[in-house]
């Protein structure tokens, strides 16, 4: 056996010079243990694999990136508000109706797709699963996932009653390694929802090698190598590395609507956003509540340094986050809902190439290969994991727009077990039900039966309460009820 390996060992490193390559990066340490013979056959080979597909000088670029950022984040930087952003409740009735118009014929065009973050697992909600497969118990059963395509279809139908004879919404979905091949067998099991197999895209993830905090890459133990996830932000190299970006921009695809997977009431390709950046000619754009506290923890849309980007709740001090103007409103209140625009060019041309070496430090405890090669789970924080996050893009944009919207109407998120008062289930069925039944009051229903009982409106029926009127108007609407 130990002959046979050392041949396998041997060809390896010969393949392509390997072991040289780690050398002359300075992480030769990684062969300390099949160096001693402590992996077998089956374990030498996904190591092997590991390494050759790891880019050594991206990584180290990564790391001296990542150190500087970490430096220069712990300077002070001037934060301030964004100085230019639209309150959608300020807004004329007229160009509201404007910007669903553009919205909706750019729609029609094929011009616009939606990209749903969905990498992570249900874990916190109690779910083994991923997220997007996680049924927050509406009276339809229908999983957020679902949810999310149904908007796209419903659009799409929108945009053909406006005219538009090439209307098309291509629904991206970016998984991670650890979901990627559940998240698929989900959509196929369904049917894909109703979607045509040809516009759901899947592409996963990236992930990154574990560092110590000198740019060593730590073993997670004797034959593997420690990684973690990029961040929300490893978007932008995978839809390049995944092909995705190609075939946007070969089907024409102008702007891309990018939004978390944990918020039911998010609407994907939202015409009336889609129309507002359009009507700025933005590169980028951002989709936020107004914080409903000081004490809210969520990240704030601010300019820091003089360029638009996000602010998290941990970086604000106490004057900060309890400012108030003279209307009594908190100055820094934009809270990030993860739900933007970007112009597919900017993504391309600007985003992609400048951001394929921008990550942040995380220190974390991360397991480790101790000296007899077994899993060793540390104590305290032993090393970093690099990460970048989906917003990091905004300090890159030229023309930025900002749109405030209604936190009832658009933000739902789950992110904590059911029975938990806030961002629940439980939350988010109480906010779909009272905008469903808002949606029926304002067609001219009339809702009757206990407040708590759910009146549901399928997004093939309705996107944001359009086209109830012939089915409510002048009647009395006993709950519960799912309008399909």
């Amino acid at each position: 056996m130990q002959s046979s390996i050392a041949e396998m060992q041997s060809s390896s490193f010969a393949n392509g010079g390997l072991r040289d390559r780690f050398e002359k990066a300075g992480q030769a340490h990684v062969f300390k243990f099949l160096e001693e013979g402590k992996l077998s056959a089956e374990q030498m080979m996904p190591f092997i694999q590991q390494l050759e597909d790891l880019d050594l000088d991206i990584i180290a670029k990564i790391h001296q990136s990542a150190l500087a950022e970490a430096t220069a984040a712990a300077e002070a930087v001037d934060l301030e508000p964004p100085d230019d952003f639209t309150c959608l409740a300020d807004t004329s009735a007229e160009d509201i109706v404007s910007w669903e118009q553009m919205g909706l014929e750019a729609i029609g065009r094929g011009e616009v797709a939606a990209c749903v973050l969905a990498g992570g697992q249900g874990t916190r909600l109690g779910f083994d699963g991923p997220k997007g497969c996680y049924d927050i118990a509406l009276p339809s059963g229908k999983p957020l996932f679902q949810l999310f395509v149904e908007k796209c279809r419903r659009l799409v139908t929108l945009a053909q009653e406006k005219g538009g004879k090439n209307a098309r919404l291509p629904f991206l979905v970016m998984t991670s390694p650890i979901n990627h091949d559940a998240t698929i067998e989900f959509f196929d099991k369904h049917s894909y929802f109703g979607m045509s197999k040809d516009d759901v895209w899947f592409f996963k993830q990236g992930t990154l090698p574990c560092l110590t905090p000198d740019g060593k890459i730590i073993l997670e133990s004797a034959g593997v190598v420690a990684t973690a996830p990029d961040g929300n932000g490893g978007l932008y190299p995978a839809l390049q590395k995944s092909g995705c970006m190609a075939r946007l921009r070969a089907a024409g695809v102008r702007s891309l609507h990018v939004f978390s997977v944990d918020n039911p009431l998010c609407r994907p390709a939202d015409p009336r956003f889609i129309g507002y950046c359009l009507a700025r000619n933005a590169d980028c754009g951002n989709k936020c509540v107004w914080k409903s506290s000081p004490e809210e923890k969520v990240g704030v849309v601010a300019k820091r340094g003089g360029r638009s980007g996000v602010v998290e709740y941990s970086e604000l001090d106490e004057a900060r986050k309890n400012q108030r103007d003279a209307n009594g409103r908190l100055v820094f209140g934009a809270g990030n809902i993860c739900n933007h625009f970007f112009a597919v060019d900017f993504l391309a041309d600007v985003v992609i190439p400048k951001m394929a070496t921008m990550f942040h430090l995380a220190h974390k405890k991360i397991p480790f290969a101790g000296e007899d090669g077994n899993t060793v789970q540390p104590e305290s924080n032993n090393g970093i994991k690099l990460e970048a996050f989906v917003f990091d893009c905004f300090a890159m944009s030229s023309r930025m727009a900002i749109l405030e919207t209604s936190r009832e109407e658009e933000f739902a998120p789950v992110k904590n077990a059911p029975g938990t008062a806030t961002d629940s289930p439980d939350s988010a069925r109480a906010m779909v039900n009272a905008l469903c039944r808002k949606w029926v009051g304002e067609a001219g229903g009339v809702v009757e039966g206990d407040q708590d009982a759910m009146l549901e409106v399928s997004p093939l029926v309705s996107y944001a309460g359009e086209g109830l009127a012939d089915r409510v108007k002048g009647k009395v609407i006993n709950v519960p009820v799912n309008f399909e």
